[in-house]
């Protein structure tokens, strides 16, 4: 169980993100976001997107960021908000948790709480 808080128990995965950090994926935590019903049987995907991001962007908080990837199903993309247990996550060894995951809209939500690009990986597009 993470050290910074929450009350997950129950691991669905545990991967190890593009810059380095141990990051999971909770059952509590998946629970809130099938709120987004296109997540459901996603969990492959969201942690595709933790290993392998096309562009990592500020989260709201300075402990978090947020994971963007190519969907087929959704031309904007899918974003996962993860959160850390300390604000120097960049230069990896930290540990975090998914907190959500949902289809990228950018009409339904033009003003969202995402913070500037940080990193691209062009890389990461899939093929």
């Amino acid at each position: 169980m993470p050290e910074f808080g929450g009350t997950n128990t129950n691991v669905i995965w545990t991967t190890i993100s593009v810059h380095g950090n141990t990051i999971s994926l909770y059952e509590e935590d998946f629970l809130h976001l099938l709120e987004h019903p296109e997540m459901a049987g996603q969990e492959d995907l969201i942690k595709e997107a933790v290993e392998k991001p096309t562009i990592v962007r500020e989260g709201r908080f300075p402990d978090s960021c947020a994971f963007e990837r190519p969907w087929s199903t959704n031309p904007e993309g899918i974003r996962v908000l993860v959160h850390h247990n300390t604000e120097m996550f960049l230069g990896g060894g930290a540990e975090g948790h998914v907190t959500t995951a949902f289809p990228i809209n950018t009409k339904r939500y033009a003003r969202n709480r995402i913070g500037p690009i940080i990193a691209t990986y062009p890389e990461n597009e899939p093929k």
